[in-house]
């Protein structure tokens, strides 16, 4: 199992250019967990105006 501490004495063995990468990377996790694609339909006058689609779908 990985520790905390094996990836913090990892990371202090990298050079400055490896270190951004790795930043780069973390910072990107970090977008994508907080982004949450919610599918909206479009103004139909109708039943499905404030509804999920993807659930009426399975429905």
């Amino acid at each position: 199992m990985i520790t905390k501490e094996k990836v913090k004495k990892e990371i202090d063995q990298l050079s400055e250019t490896e270190l951004e990468k790795v930043y780069l990377y973390l910072s990107s996790l970090n977008k994508t967990k907080k982004t949450k694609l919610n599918i909206r339909s479009l103004k139909l006058k109708g039943k499905l105006d404030n509804q999920n689609l993807r659930s009426v779908a399975h429905e």
